[in-house]
């Protein structure tokens, strides 16, 4: 359960502090966005980093349980997914990234992940005394 409360408040305390640095200074991160789609260094940088960190999570904590830490292990193979899908299919990633942007909004995301983060801190912070 260790590696669960761990990864939970590292996890939450990520997708809590990004999304909440996105939702404050939108235009400023709408430009880092598309910047970040048009160079292919470093979408590849980003699909090798994916990858490192989806199989630390996966492999320190692959769990798939009927309660919160499988939230943990399903953000681990997502995040090893869009790593190997940026590295494997470039263009294909660039494409898929446009599309859900222009389907659901860059806000949207950011309060879902925002949500996401949240529960992981509050789950990583008050199981640690379980």
């Amino acid at each position: 359960m260790h590696s669960s409360i761990f990864l939970a408040q590292l996890i939450g305390w990520y997708l809590f502090l990004t999304s909440l640095s996105w939702l404050i200074n939108q235009a400023h991160y709408k430009k880092v966005f598309s910047d970040f789609l048009g160079n292919q260094s470093l979408l590849t940088f980003a699909g090798a980093v994916g990858i490192i960190f989806g199989l630390l999570i996966v492999l320190v904590h692959n769990k798939w349980v009927s309660d919160w830490p499988i939230l943990v292990t399903i953000i681990g193979w997502l995040t090893l997914l869009q790593g190997a899908f940026r590295l494997l299919f470039p263009e294909g990633a660039i494409r898929f990234t446009k599309n859900l942007q222009a389907k659901l909004g860059p806000s949207l995301l950011c309060w879902i992940w925002l949500l996401i983060g949240l529960y992981l801190i509050w789950v990583g912070h008050t199981c640690a005394s379980c």
